[in-house]
């Protein structure tokens, strides 16, 4: 058993370097290519990035938005079913999670990076909470699902939407001779 597991890493070792000797040199190059032929900007890739950031910044919204109702709903059917607490403290609950989706959009709205920086440590916090009130797997799975993964995703989509609208604005600020190299490229 021992000589076929050496054979395969040596096998898997040789395979290995020699496409390492290929592929770095063919991603350098394909960098330099690259870096070469983005010093134009055309107005289909100026239109192209606004759509881009529009839609990010979308689905970033939307992902807060259906997290707010999904979360409302659940929070008002569980406390008015479940525990019978009354319609009054259901609403009062479900209203929560409604203010935070609020609070995230008009944040978002202006302050992207806050919002995404927000999101984040929500999503800390409810790693936290499941922590501290030891969640079982079934809630874990939930709370990953509906609540961290759309925050994360939501947050991430911020950020690229405002680091996107930067490297355009820049890009579109300065004349080509001076732009730097990150900035001359505003699809990517």
């Amino acid at each position: 058993m021992s000589l076929v597991f050496a054979a395969v890493l040596i096998i898997v070792g040789l395979a290995g370097a020699v496409v390492a000797a290929v592929a770095v040199p063919a991603l350098f190059g394909a960098m330099a290519y690259d870096l070469i032929t983005s010093r134009e900007i055309t107005t289909t890739q100026v239109e192209d990035t606004r759509l881009r950031i529009a839609a990010e910044r979308n689905v970033a919204r939307g992902f807060v938005v259906a997290g707010g109702v999904f979360w409302s709903v659940a929070s008002f059917a569980g406390l008015y079913s479940f525990q019978q607490s009354g319609l009054a403290y259901s609403l009062m609950a479900a209203l929560i999670p409604l203010v935070a989706c609020a609070a995230t959009l008009i944040i978002g709205w202006y302050y992207e990076r806050v919002a995404a920086a927000l999101l984040v440590l929500a999503s800390f916090g409810v790693v936290g909470w499941g922590v501290i009130y030891q969640f079982e797997f079934g809630v874990w799975a939930i709370m990953t699902v509906f609540l961290m993964g759309p925050m994360l995703t939501a947050a991430a989509l911020f950020w690229m939407a405002r680091r996107d609208q930067d490297a355009l604005e820049l890009a579109l600020a300065l004349p080509p001779e001076l732009r730097p190299a990150f900035a001359t490229s505003p699809t990517r």
